[in-house]
Parts: C-alpha cells; structure tokens; sequence
C-alpha cells in the first residue's frame, strides 16, 4: 500500500500533475531545517572516540572491537562526504514525498534507549508511520537492485550494516511494532518499501546478538576476526588471488585485519568499468 502511495505521488509530481495533492509550506521549511542540520552535522568535526549505538551495535562483532580498541581506520574516498549528504538529502526529500503522498506519520526523530546488559545504547529513528518504526534508507543502484528490491529476504542475506539490528533497537527501546525501510536508489530516484517480515524468533534472536555485542564490548573481550578472505574465480575458474568479504570490503578497519590489501579493478576484466575488490595476497 505504501508502496502504491508513493509511486502514484511521484509519478504526478514527475508529470507536475499537482490537482488531488496537498503540499504544505510548513512541510518544505521543516525539510530545508532538517538538511541545516544534517549539513551541520557532517561539516563540524565530531566527538572523537567509540560508543555503542543502535546504528552500529548490530554491526559484526569485530569491527566493534575495532572500535573500541581505537584501531586506525581506512582512509574514506574523497567524494564521502558527498555521499553522506546525498544520503542525507534523500531522507529529508523522502519524509516530504511521504507526507505529500498522505501517508499515516504518526511519530519520528524519537531519541531512544535500550539497555543491553549493562550497557545503555542510544539513537534516534527515523519515521513511524502507522504506529510502526521505518527506517529510511539510501543506495547505490547495485545495492537496490541485489538486495533491496528482493525484499526483506534480500537484506537478511546481506545485512554488512546491521540494519536488522538497528531496527529491532528502536522498536523494542519504544515497544512498537517494526515496519521496515524505506529505500531510494541515490542514481535514478528509484524508491522501495522493504517490510520488515521479521518473525518474534528473530526479534529474540537480534536482541540476544546486540546484548551479546554489547556485553563483549564492555567486557574488552579480545579481537577476534569473523571472516576469512575467499577464493577469487573469473568464470567459474579460480584466478590464484584472495578477495575480501563484502563485509570486510565494508568496514572501516579493513587494513588494521590485512594491512597488504589493496583496492583494485579485477585483473581478470575487460570491462569499460571493471568492478573493484579488495584482493590480498594468496597464501
């Protein structure tokens, strides 16, 4: 249903199609003061340090230890930044479209606290629409059409970011019921409604996965790795290179694991654009 709101929206705003649709001046001025914010955020230097949050506590245990430990990070693309305020676009964008589009917004912007054994972990969602917690997200064109537009299957096979996680977080923190992410492709404009079809198993199991983080976070239990590179194979035959995880390729202390790995092309490609891994040495 959702789903059906926004496209139909979207498609008459794309066609300045206007009649039957409400637009608030007061939602535009809340949209420009909600990317104030966000470009203050991203342009002030931040807090230095590490702390569990919901947006990382569901994160795979050792980059968390990573953190904690203070270990150094990889240096991020020039053009990060940018990506972060597109992301931070998209979300203001989003909200207005869901409200043009009359969706049912009945909260948001909540901070949030749930304890995880001793610890106390924060965060602030996102949107709550229908008494249900949203997340919004968005992605690149590989990972809207690989994972996000096979629905909540597609995520749960590749959840690097902990979104699941997430997610369990800030509905348990205000015990209200999960609804799921709202996705655009940053590319093409492309929008998903991923529901969350997380059965009471898997809510239990997620929470059980946070506090344990949370409890090896505090205890300083020793770093331990949780992936191991994989074999590299160009058409079904191995190339004699190691590649890194996705996950690995991810995270912010691929070095600090394998301080040899390097970011490069597929040797193997003769693409235009050859897709980029991180590849290490074979032992």
């Amino acid at each position: 249903m959702l789903q059906q709101q926004l496209e139909m929206t979207l498609d008459k705003l794309s066609n300045d199609e206007f009649d039957g649709l409400t637009i608030d001046e007061a939602w535009i001025e809340e949209a420009g003061e909600e990317f104030k914010a966000a470009l203050r955020k991203q342009l002030t230097p931040q807090e230095e340090g590490f702390r569990l949050r919901m947006s990382n506590v569901g994160k795979p245990l050792c980059q968390l230890q990573h953190g904690a430990m203070g270990s150094e990070k990889k240096r991020k693309n020039y053009n990060f930044k940018i990506q972060m305020l597109i992301g931070d676009a998209v979300e203001c964008i989003t909200n207005i479209m869901l409200k043009i589009a009359g969706a049912n917004i009945t909260g948001g912007k909540n901070q949030v606290e749930l304890k995880l054994g001793e610890t106390i972990v924060k965060g602030e969602d996102d949107i709550e629409i229908d008494h249900k917690i949203f997340d919004v997200k968005s992605c690149s064109p590989w990972a809207f059409d690989n994972k996000w537009a096979k629905g909540y299957s597609g995520l749960k096979e590749s959840d690097d970011f902990g979104y699941v996680g997430q997610l369990t977080g800030y509905a348990k923190a205000q015990e209200k019921e999960l609804g799921g992410w709202i996705v655009v492709n940053k590319s093409d404009g492309r929008v998903a409604v991923v529901e969350a079809e997380v059965s009471e198993t898997e809510k239990k199991m997620n929470l059980f996965m946070m506090e344990y983080h949370a409890d090896q976070i505090a205890k300083g239990t020793p770093l331990a790795r949780q992936f191991e590179p994989i074999v590299d194979t160009f058409r079904g035959k191995p190339t004699g290179l190691k590649r890194l995880t996705k996950s690995c390729e991810f995270c912010d202390y691929t070095k600090a694991c394998y301080p040899t790995a390097k970011l490069m092309a597929h040797p193997k490609s003769e693409a235009k654009n050859p897709p980029m891994y991180w590849f290490i040495e074979d032992d």
